[in-house]
């Protein structure tokens, strides 16, 4: 096989591969270039278009040949999903179908699984991709495999293991912006059961957009290391031990706002303190797996991470150090923090083997979770104006939540004939959240009314999410209709001043759904069509209690009820080889229809009519691959991701649209064989899409933009 053939896979989204094990990854290749799409998005391996339920996969290829490793471009090519931002750089969450999640250290509405751990919980920060099997977006409710938080989907990104071949590579990249790349990678089969693959990623940027005129220094700088192991041990007799473990430092952007109807532009924007978040993660995760002919599969997973950041922000968004207590200008502010996020995850399922007509899927799951959040905002202004600068006018928040959650699941295949099947599901899980709470702002402010408040509360959530689905497979076509629940857990808000505005209670859901999924042109086509409707409960949205001090008024509640009709399409085909393309269109109507919130000067406002914030009505991608001979020895290489949202606004009054985003990225190169080198342009429209919003200023709102176009280019050298 030639080099070419050996490291195709395809662009579109779905066609990928699954390793087995670490004897050969022939099986690996010869799968991905006859079109067999292999995913484990039901906790077992199995084709694609034999899921019977709405799956993007996204290659590896596509991910690093289409410049797709930040995962606000990556989900660009997911039907109905992409990358909610918040304005302090702090948080990253991914939103499907309508759920997202509203603020931070609230229950996320999408679950994210690394390795099979899960990664969402009070804090979810999708970082750069690097060194990956391959990336599943599931889409609608999971409640019964998944479980909590699954409300618009799961997001599987699952690592490379090592293979039977030496294998190796080093890829430098230089763009805009005085960025620069390495990434690396060593694939060691020790022997024939035995292998461990190493791999990193170095990133370094030092000039942006968003520039501060105060300090002389861009915003957007950002640097970072990531490296990760991987050892896998699979003798004879169908054990298996997988064991991960990935390491992270990260310096990244601060607040990076600027306010248009202030008069502010990306280059002038003026903030007598620097906003910078710095923090490191480190995750493991442990999979042990025996396979018997006649007892079925047993899997142990266990692992977890622990994230930490630092952050400082100018909170008063200006380099104005004189306040005005008559407008409510409080002058110089600066804000601390310290995040910390432990979280310890087991699962331990069976898959039965095929007992007839029927197969089984159960287990039981641990998560295990504790965060720490600590904020103080220092009043320098007012300190230095009212106290001489010697007494302290401080507000500070400890806001400590843990979680302990216990599940367990069972999903039975039953074959009605030989062509049609019948899937029912079920979990139960059982939560307990604590929160230690104390809002402490220092004596000198009593007199602003802002006085002390603690809590200290323990609440327990549990939830009984079954799911039905019917599937009629005639011929290559999966056929398939399923109702399926699920739920968001109640919590605790983080950032608040009043401790009556702590708790929130869950968010259901229910999804009615029909699709249908065939493959075409002997495999060389695949194409799916899904129509759903998906209802929700006790929705959880923003409330704001003016009441409380500036900055902490925002809080999260649950608040009536919601529907969203939606239809889906996704395709790829491969005309010829070396040539794969793509695409997918997605249109959502996500809409209130009843409950009231609390606006304006504690206006209350009917929900009812109003669409769902943070949610784009229409999403369109096309993606094109190409790797052709030009000569015996060297390939020509082209890739094409274009992706388009449009409609939606960003808040629950529907005052504010959300921009349309457009989105195009291109690369071409030349590879030949041990060495190849790739041009590209990220963003080639220069289209400056607005991707957060926030802060107050005199009354007006800042906006957070993409980059312009970016270019640059790659070289690798495989050995």
């Amino acid at each position: 096989m030639s080099s070419a053939a050996a490291v195709f896979m395809a662009v579109s989204p779905g066609v990928v591969a699954a390793q087995d094990d670490i004897a050969s990854d022939e099986s690996t290749e010869s799968r991905a270039t006859t079109g067999e799409i292999i995913v484990t998005a039901r906790k077992r391996e199995e084709r694609l278009v034999d899921v019977p339920g709405p799956i993007t996969a996204l290659s590896p290829s596509q991910i690093t040949d289409a410049r797709l490793q930040e995962p606000r471009d990556l989900l660009l090519q997911v039907p109905g999903a992409f990358l909610v931002e918040n304005n302090a750089g702090t948080a990253r969450d991914i939103s499907i179908r309508g759920v997202g999640t509203p603020t931070l250290f609230a229950e996320p509405g999408v679950a994210m699984y690394v390795d099979e751990i899960y990664s969402s919980g009070f804090i979810s920060f999708p970082t750069q991709f690097y060194d990956l099997e391959r990336v599943e977006v599931l889409r609608g409710p999971q409640g019964a495999l998944y479980g909590r938080n699954a409300v618009g989907g799961a997001v599987n990104v699952i690592s490379k293991r090592p293979t039977g071949e030496f294998a190796g590579l080093v890829r430098g990249t230089l763009a805009r912006y005085d960025r620069r790349e390495i990434e690396a990678m060593a694939n060691l089969p020790v022997s024939d059961s035995f292998g461990v693959r190493f791999s990193g990623l170095y990133i370094d940027q030092d000039k942006g957009e968003y520039l501060n005129t105060v300090t002389n220094e861009f915003i957007d700088r950002h640097d970072s290391i990531s490296g990760r192991v991987v050892a896998r041990f699979a003798p004879a007799g169908g054990f298996s031990a997988t064991l991960t473990y990935e390491h992270t430092d990260a310096d990244t952007p601060g607040t990076a706002l600027f306010f248009r109807d202030a008069g502010e532009t990306r280059r002038t924007i003026r903030r007598d303190t620097q906003p910078r978040n710095s923090y490191n993660v480190d995750r493991i995760a442990a999979e042990l797996a025996y396979e018997s002919e006649t007892a079925g599969t047993f899997t142990l997973i266990a692992g977890g991470r622990d994230y930490k950041l630092r952050g400082v922000e100018d909170t008063d968004l200006s380099a104005n150090i004189i306040p005005n207590l008559a407008t409510g200008d409080l002058g110089q502010q600066v804000t601390t923090r310290f995040n910390r996020v432990e979280s310890r995850n087991v699962e331990l399922r069976w898959l039965s083997p095929q007992w007839g007509a029927v197969s089984v899927l159960a287990g039981i799951t641990y998560l295990d979770e504790s965060a720490t959040g600590d904020i103080a905002t220092d009043l320098v202004s007012i300190r230095t104006f009212l106290g001489g600068g010697t007494v302290p006018f401080v507000l500070g928040i400890a806001n400590d939540q843990s979680l302990e959650s216990w599940a367990g699941f069972i999903e039975a295949d039953i074959a009605l004939a030989d062509d049609i099947s019948l899937i029912a599901s079920a979990r139960y899980t059982d939560d307990t959240k604590r929160v230690n709470f104390a809002f402490n702002p220092t004596p000198g402010l009593a007199g602003f009314g802002l006085v002390p408040q603690t809590a200290n509360l323990t609440r327990g959530f549990n939830r009984f999410t079954p799911g039905v689905t019917l599937s009629w497979t005639p011929g290559d076509a999966n056929i398939y209709a399923k109702i399926q629940t699920g739920f968001r857990a109640g919590g605790f808000n983080f950032n608040v001043a009043n401790a009556a505005n702590l708790e929130y209670g869950q968010e259901t859901s229910v999804n009615y759904e029909i699709g249908a999924k065939t493959t075409l042109l002997d495999g060389k086509a695949l194409i799916g069509v899904s129509a759903y409707l998906l209802t929700q409960d006790d929705v959880l949205v923003p409330f704001f209690d003016f009441t409380a001090a500036p900055g902490l008024q925002g809080f999260l509640d649950n608040a009536g009820k919601a529907k969203t009709w939606g239809i889906e399409l996704e395709g790829s085909v491969t005309p010829i080889e070396g040539v794969t393309l793509g695409g997918s269109l997605g249109w959502m109507n996500p809409e209130f229809t009843s409950g009231t919130f609390i606006r304006g000067l504690g206006t209350v406002t009917p929900l009812d009519g109003l669409q769902l914030p943070a949610t784009r009505e229409w999403s369109f991608s096309l993606n094109a691959e190409v790797r052709r001979p030009l000569t015996d020895s060297i390939d020509v290489i082209a890739n094409a991701a274009y992706s388009n949202r449009s409609g939606g606004f960003q808040d629950v009054a529907n005052a504010f649209r959300i921009g349309q985003i457009d989105l195009l990225n291109l690369s071409a190169g030349l590879d030949f064989g041990v060495f190849d080198v790739l041009a590209f342009v990220q963003n080639a429209g220069n289209n400056r899409f607005d991707i957060a919003f926030g802060g107050n200023r005199n009354g007006t709102s800042g906006v957070t933009q993409a980059p312009g176009a970016t270019y640059g280019v790659s070289a690798r050298v495989n050995f």
